[in-house]
């Protein structure tokens, strides 16, 4: 039109092209278009105004924008409510709130967008209520609240772990008849995600399938990191099927989650097979894929692959990273390999990588290890002289040796001088200080530690607080380490199972004969059920009922061991009161009665479980069908198979865990390809690349 005129642009062409460009955030361009406009002899008016405005406000050029905003009346250009929307937006955006605030109120006149653009800056700025408030403003004004202002509110709720409430705000919205965007959805799957409530974080998430939208990965990707989490590595192995029957392809995020979870509870050669089918689906392992799998090799002492693993990663393109390193050299060190860690650390260096405090770590453990806490103090001066900054971490190592080789003087003025350095004691420090005072006898001392900790607002954890219960009661004071239980309510201190098996262990020591040493690898062999219901009423006489979680502790390791018979009447216990099973209670009943040789009970237990609602995890197929085979029930453990629901489960993880880690390598060969059928037929057909792995397994070993 510029060029090929008549037809001219006008100003109000050159308004419009000029308002969307800013609305864009592309001021650079708005401006060229502005100069343009001016050039061609017509004059910029509120309009114009009110756009730059906007753009400089979405480029964070906040202050520019004000000027803008405060010259417009000295132009003879009244300022609209566009004008102050415009304004609150950029203010908010840049954190300005309380400018925001005192912005609004000198409006004469307002409308609902600029309700909603404050309420979204107040969410952002993690202002609720005020927040709240503004939309309850909005209702009594007889305005619908935007999505946008919906949405801000959610999220917040949802960053502010009250998710319950984002999902009454999100019910509240869809009444109004307002669609929530898959963003909005997501946010309150996530919060359920993070709290471990994966029940209504499935419930949202079907719900928004059925109501609402479609699901993105970004969704898919919250509730596999949930299962993930919760230990739940079945469930969102299944995702992965399910995401691509409704058209969403897992990305590297997603094998990414999967991967670590399967490194994290132990089943590394599941995550290799991961990587496989990832680079199947055309995606490459990145740095985050390839550090899990380097940390778990380590830890697992497989150092060799660990090793070999890392050097290929530049083959790969990948450069490894502070992560990658120091979980190598912690492996290398725990190795014994400590001159490898440091040609390591000098290679880590020449790349360009900082070290930390992880890093050195694992050599001051070594020293003091092998060579006594000297030797780790000498390390720390070498650390010092050449400026590197040490931490809590690294000193708290030397003071834990300190105090085990019963040097104290030296321990606290090593913790003075850690002070000194800046470097506050944290949970980890105050519990070796607990630990030897309690291996001393010294209580009092021990719940001192305990006081501090609280006015130094640093948190008494789970291991705090099991250190001081096993001081209490290694002297025989029972029922004060009960008392104990009292305390821990808080997330970062629930009773584990290691708190229960300290109470134990030291009821079970007071019934045997005295100086005959109990060790914790023994205690489930030696333990009665008289110790387990002593355990219950020395609870009950504190005030503290035994739940869910002290059932699941004791039954969980009862299981591993075996003892079938104490299993069975601690089901009937809990029955008595009142508490249902769970899937970790029906998971150990399941693997105590394989170990048993009982397997219809293990079939019609693992029967009741999807009865009522629960996923058995793979590990407990594999059990039964293996044990079933062994027996010479080879018909049962087809029959048994062919009923499964395996649309349940993730295709390639059956074949994996059940056909290729149970049935093959236990010598079951020849039942494989029967069981692969089964699958086909259900339409659980696993991927080409799992079929390549069964091919392998079986030309080695069937």
């Amino acid at each position: 039109m510029h060029l090929h005129s008549p037809p001219a642009p006008t100003g109000v062409t050159y308004n419009i092209l000029i308002r969307s460009l800013c609305r864009r955030a592309d001021l650079p361009r708005a401006l060229r278009y502005l100069s343009l406009m001016v050039l061609s002899g017509w004059h910029p008016d509120a309009y114009t105004f009110n756009s730059l405005i906007v753009g400089y406000s979405r480029t964070h050029q906040t202050d520019t924008a004000r000027d803008l905003f405060d010259k417009m009346p000295l132009r003879g250009f009244p300022r609209d409510v566009v004008s102050y929307a415009a304004m609150i937006e950029g203010l908010c955006e840049t954190g300005r709130i309380d400018e925001a605030l005192d912005l609004f109120t000198k409006m004469e006149l307002w409308d609902m967008h600029t309700y909603a653009v404050l309420v979204k800056g107040l969410c952002k700025a993690g202002w609720g209520e005020e927040a709240l408030q503004m939309l309850q403003r909005m209702k009594k004004l007889g305005w619908r609240p935007s999505t946008c202002a919906y949405a801000a509110v959610i999220d917040l709720w949802c960053r502010e772990q009250r998710v319950v409430k984002a999902e009454e705000m999100l019910e509240e919205m869809s009444d109004k008849g307002l669609v929530p965007s898959v963003v909005t959805c997501t946010a309150v799957v996530n919060g359920y995600c993070k709290e471990g409530r994966m029940s209504d974080a499935v419930r949202v998430f079907e719900m928004m399938k059925l109501r609402w939208c479609k699901p993105n990965v970004w969704t898919y990707n919250a509730l596999v990191w949930g299962f993930c989490k919760e230990g739940k590595v079945h469930n969102a192995m299944a995702l992965l099927n399910r995401m691509r029957a409704h058209g969403v392809e897992p990305d590297v995020v997603t094998y990414n989650l999967l991967v670590r979870a399967q490194c994290v509870y132990g089943h590394i050669e599941n995550a290799f097979r991961l990587l496989r089918l990832m680079e199947g689906d055309g995606l490459a392992g990145d740095i985050y894929t390839y550090n899990a799998l380097v940390d778990a090799l380590c830890k697992n002492g497989r150092i060799d692959q660990a090793s070999s693993l890392f050097d290929s990663l530049e083959g790969r393109g990948i450069k490894p990273n502070l992560v990658t390193f120091n979980s190598l050299i912690d492996g290398l060190c725990k190795c014994d390999q400590v001159d490898v860690a440091w040609s390591l650390l000098e290679k880590m260096v020449s790349a360009g990588c900082t070290p930390d405090t992880y890093t050195y770590s694992p050599f001051i453990v070594y020293l003091c290890k092998m060579k006594g806490s000297q030797e780790g103090l000498s390390f720390i001066d070498e650390m010092l002289k050449k400026s590197v900054k040490l931490t809590t971490v690294n000193y708290t190592i030397v003071i834990d040796k300190l105090f085990k080789e019963r040097n104290y003087g030296l321990a606290t003025k090593i913790w003075g001088q850690m002070v000194s350095l800046g470097c506050n004691p944290d949970a980890v420090t105050y519990t070796t200080s607990m630990r030897a005072y309690c291996n001393e006898g010294r209580l009092i001392e021990a719940e001192n530690v305990v006081s501090e900790m609280n006015r130094s607002a640093v948190t008494v954890d789970t291991i705090a607080y099991n250190t001081l219960m096993d001081g209490h009661a290694s002297i025989g004071q029972t029922d004060c380490a009960v008392s104990i239980l009292k305390h821990m309510k808080n997330v970062a201190s629930m009773p584990n199972h290691f708190t229960y098996l300290i109470l134990l262990r030291h009821l079970v020591q007071r019934r045997l004969t005295e100086g005959v040493p109990l060790y914790v690898a023994g205690l489930w062999k030696t333990a009665r059920l008289t110790d387990i219901f002593e355990l219950f009423e020395t609870m009950k006489k504190n005030d503290i009922i035994p739940n869910m979680d002290t059932y699941s502790a004791i039954l969980e390791r009862f299981s591993e061991d075996g003892r079938l018979k104490e299993v069975t009447s601690l089901v009937s216990r809990m029955k008595d009161d009142n508490l249902s099973l769970n899937e970790d209670i029906y998971t150990a009943l399941v693997m105590c009665l394989c170990k048993s040789r009982q397997y219809s009970g293990a079939w019609a237990l693992l029967h009741s479980m999807i009865g009522r609602g629960f996923v058995p995890q793979l590990m407990s197929y594999q059990h039964l069908l293996c044990g079933l085979i062994s027996e010479g029930q080879a018909h049962m453990a087809e029959e048994i198979f062919g009923n499964c629901r395996w649309e349940d489960y993730n295709p390639d993880e059956i074949v994996w865990k059940v056909i290729i880690d149970g049935l093959i390598r236990n010598g079951h060969s020849d039942i494989c390809r029967d069981m692969v059928s089964k699958l086909e037929q259900r339409n659980c057909r696993p991927s080409n690349q799992t079929y390549a792995m069964l091919a392998e397994e079986l030309s080695t070993r069937g």
